[in-house]
């Protein structure tokens, strides 16, 4: 029979609170597994890939460039996390997007808003991995960091960063967009 983490916690500290329980730590620790898994799906545009197809992890593997050693686990962790679905459980299994992913995250869908986690992917995820220095310097663990220019002239002398950057806007307001667009189009 399988033990929680509850179990676990408190047969191994007698005297133990059982009221007390550690899961929504455990959950909060790990929950950059979480995102930096659905961040780098996205980054390696693994939606757009599949769009309204399903294909097999070697497929995936070759369209994407990835390493054999990764690639099931990769996506087995996208299917447990509900961001692909899967047609069978054997080696010969066909991964697809879920209707979420298919709409938001395949560049295609004109609802797709992928340059927001691709930004956080490209730009914000190793600025928060500096926190515990923002936090005792007070010092911007932003572009200025390694710059020393403010975050906006750093992204218009990079091309690429300010597409990122961009996309992220224009992604984030898509909804917005429509909901305007459609008050127009209903007077």
């Amino acid at each position: 029979m399988a033990q929680t983490v509850q179990d676990t916690v408190t047969a191994a500290q007698p005297g133990m609170d059982p009221a007390l329980n550690p899961e929504r730590i455990l959950e909060t620790a790990t929950a950059f597994w979480a995102s930096k898994t659905l961040l780098a799906a996205v980054s390696l545009d693994l939606f757009s890939v599949l769009s309204d197809r399903r294909m097999q992890a070697a497929e995936i593997e070759r369209a994407l460039q990835l390493h054999p050693r990764a690639t099931r686990d990769f996506l087995d962790a996208l299917v447990a996390l509900r961001f692909l679905d899967r047609d069978d459980d054997d080696a010969d299994a066909h991964y697809y997007n879920t209707p979420e992913t298919a709409m938001f995250l395949d560049r295609a869908s004109p609802a797709w808003l992928g340059g927001l986690p691709a930004m956080m992917n490209e730009r914000l995820y190793a600025y928060w991995g500096d926190l515990e220095e923002a936090l005792r310097t007070g010092k911007p663990q932003n572009e200025i960091k390694h710059t020393g220019k403010p975050l906006f002239e750093a992204l218009y002398e990079d091309e690429e960063r300010l597409r990122i950057f961009l996309e992220a806007m224009s992604g984030i307001q898509t909804g917005n967009f429509h909901v305007l667009a459609s008050k127009f189009r209903s007077e």
